[in-house]
């Protein structure tokens, strides 16, 4: 009779946690507020700020970087000027707040973002998507490079995110906690963005995300572990940036960019994965990356 009470006093704390989370709405930061106010209104110095609230938020993953350039009008502050956003340091990733217009429309974008494995506290990894919400982005697409791991997937193709297995499973604020997992990724979204980069002439599919710490590339018995477990691609980020977007209320599109295959990890001759390399290969996306991104924005 003990247990029992003692079982049923647990579950009881477990539904009051629950109900506590759940009722819990994230807010952003006073220092994101400030900074949000500076691109809508003040300006930066010399940087002139939006005329309009922004109505897409995009953050650029290795190799992206070069979609800033076809914003009209763009205003650029580097992370390190701000002192709020970490610096970035991994290969690819400038580490830059970038705002500016496509036609008559409001875009920012994150040129760059840390990942858990550069040892910045977990908080850091999504301060870029607690911004978002401050300057009232409703709409975010997350990009990134990915290890091809379907055997008939190809270097380059663009794989929009249907779901994820997360292997790091970050210790979240509690805020961000009451994310449901099924409904993390927009399903009308995300299908239109698959359809329109097709009907562009780009190989692009749906796929599920295996998240990873890195920064070590995966071995030949990790990658056989992750296809049996039914991932398409893996990386080392992103996921952590979904859920408090989802958090917010966000609508979220995640495109990973293909830049290299596990599918000859058991050839003698297979070379070693390299940054740089990683960096050239997802590059060559931008353009199938671009069109998704118009389609986002037509959706408007």
């Amino acid at each position: 009779m003990g247990s029992e009470r003692t079982m049923v006093e647990i579950f009881e704390r477990m539904r009051d946690g629950e109900q506590q989370i759940g009722a819990r709405q994230p807010v952003p930061s006073h220092a994101a507020k400030v900074i949000a106010r500076k691109v809508l209104r003040t300006g930066f110095e010399d940087k002139v700020p939006l005329a309009t609230k922004p109505c897409l938020g995009i953050v650029l993953g290795t190799g992206m970087g070069s979609l800033v350039d076809h914003l009209e009008e763009k205003m650029t502050v580097d992370f390190s000027e701000l002192g709020w956003l970490p610096s970035a340091t991994a290969i690819g990733h400038a580490g830059r707040l970038v705002w500016g217009h496509v036609e008559n429309q409001s875009v920012v974008m994150l040129q760059g973002r840390v990942h858990a494995y550069e040892g910045q506290p977990v908080e850091m990894l999504y301060r870029g998507i607690e911004l978002f919400a401050a300057l009232g982005i409703e709409q975010v697409l997350l990009t990134n490079a990915s290890g091809g791991l379907t055997s008939d997937l190809v270097v380059g193709e663009i794989v929009i995110l249907k779901d994820h297995i997360d292997f790091v499973r970050n210790a979240l604020a509690a805020e961000y906690l009451k994310t449901n997992g099924s409904h993390v990724y927009d399903e009308l979204l995300s299908a239109g963005a698959v359809r329109t980069a097709q009907v562009a002439g780009h190989r692009c599919r749906r796929g599920i995300y295996a998240y990873c710490l890195g920064p070590n590339y995966e071995t030949r018995a990790e990658y056989r572990m992750l296809k049996m477990l039914g991932a398409d691609v893996v990386g080392m980020s992103t996921v952590p940036e979904v859920i408090v977007a989802r958090s917010f209320g966000m609508r979220v599109v995640a495109a990973s960019i293909v830049t290299n295959l596990a599918d000859s990890i058991d050839c003698e001759d297979k070379q070693p994965i390299h940054g740089e390399d990683v960096c050239q290969t997802a590059a060559s996306a931008t353009n199938g990356v671009w069109t998704i991104v118009r389609k986002l924005l037509d959706e408007l």
